[in-house]
């Protein structure tokens, strides 16, 4: 198999408030990420995106269902995890020395990386040294050294000012289109999954549930801010925040019920 596939899902954590009762984070998820396609997973805070992609990334373990992937993920994850004991180079260098590729193969990749990502004059630079912007494409360049046939990312631009996420948005882009890697991408962002995505799933508040599948009409490559002037992104837009807001009304009146 290609890309990632998620069967039949639940994740229960024990309550904090009784030993009998348990709260369930996700509910029956199932979704499929073919090779080379960009998902994003849409929801609000709190619905279970997040432990999705970590079981996902075999950092946890499901109550119930499966994941299938042909080899290990790569993850990104919003807080920039570089080591700031390293250098730039060192830090996308990193996984390759665990996989102990040989020191000309691994100095030849991470050349290779740091030109993809813009940083190969800051190789030298540790993480104090360099902006939020440049340690979270560090971070991206780390996960692909690390060769995953799927990269996944939980709102790694979450954490930035609005001027920096667009630029690196549309590196994502550039990034991902060079190396057709199938892409499961966490946001709570609407505008955010309409500008990345070639299908966003959506997710309603927990017990995390998919409730709509919708298709992005846009062609590649996408240039981010001239898409916005396509009349398609503001019909989008409305649907996908519809059926946010739909879900909310439905939690409020079963809160309402169950008082």
């Amino acid at each position: 198999m290609s890309g990632l596939s998620v069967r039949n899902l639940w994740k229960a954590y024990p309550s904090a408030e009784s030993k009998d009762d348990v709260l369930v984070a996700l509910e029956d998820v199932s979704l499929e990420v073919r090779e080379g396609e960009f998902v994003c997973v849409l929801g609000p805070s709190g619905c279970g995106k997040s432990t999705l992609l970590r079981i996902a990334a075999g950092l946890e373990k499901p109550s119930l269902g499966t994941v299938e992937t042909p080899s290990r993920p790569s993850v990104v994850f919003q807080e920039h995890g570089v080591f700031p004991w390293l250098t730039v180079a060192e830090n996308i260098a990193y996984p390759l020395r665990l996989r102990r590729v040989p020191r000309a193969q691994r100095a030849a990749r991470v050349a290779e990386l740091l030109d993809l990502v813009g940083l190969t004059e800051f190789a030298s630079y540790y993480p104090a040294q360099i902006s939020g912007g440049m340690r979270q494409r560090t971070s991206v360049a780390r996960a692909l050294a690390d060769d995953g046939s799927v990269l996944l990312m939980d709102e790694p631009f979450g954490a930035l000012d609005e001027q920096t996420r667009v630029v690196l948005q549309q590196e994502l882009l550039r990034i991902w289109e060079q190396t057709s890697k199938a892409v499961l991408f966490i946001t709570h962002s609407v505008d955010e999954a309409l500008t990345l995505a070639d299908r966003v799933v959506v997710m309603s508040h927990r017990p995390g549930r998919i409730i709509a599948e919708v298709e992005i009409p846009f062609g590649r490559p996408r240039d981010i801010i001239a898409l916005r002037r396509d009349p398609r992104y503001g019909e989008i837009t409305y649907q996908l925040w519809n059926l946010l807001e739909r879900d909310d009304a439905a939690r409020d009146d079963d809160e309402e019920v169950a008082a």
